[in-house]
């Protein structure tokens, strides 16, 4: 009797992803925040902000709030970040 495993991983596909260019400074830059509607999600973020601002000297420009946390950010949201702001934190709360 011979017994045959079923093996269920298939092979990831492979992406090549650019990142984007990083500030020499962290003065005075436009912060965009994205709220993922997760328990205490949009209070960590603005404790985040409130201290770059504090520190650095930035400004949160946009805040999008996600439908869930498993949805992806709307469109009109990422056109928005790439207008008004300099950089995305994107964040949890449990």
């Amino acid at each position: 009797m011979s017994t045959e495993i079923f093996d269920p991983t298939i092979s990831a596909e492979k992406e090549t992803i650019s990142y984007a260019p990083r500030p020499t400074s962290l003065e005075g830059l436009r912060m965009g925040l994205v709220e993922n509607t997760k328990y205490n999600s949009k209070q960590l973020l603005v404790r985040v902000a409130e201290r770059l601002q504090a520190k650095y000297g930035m400004e949160m420009v946009h805040m999008d709030t996600k439908q869930s946390a498993s949805h992806g950010v709307d469109e009109s949201a990422v056109a928005e970040f790439k207008t008004k702001a300099d950089f995305v934190i994107a964040g949890i709360g449990d």
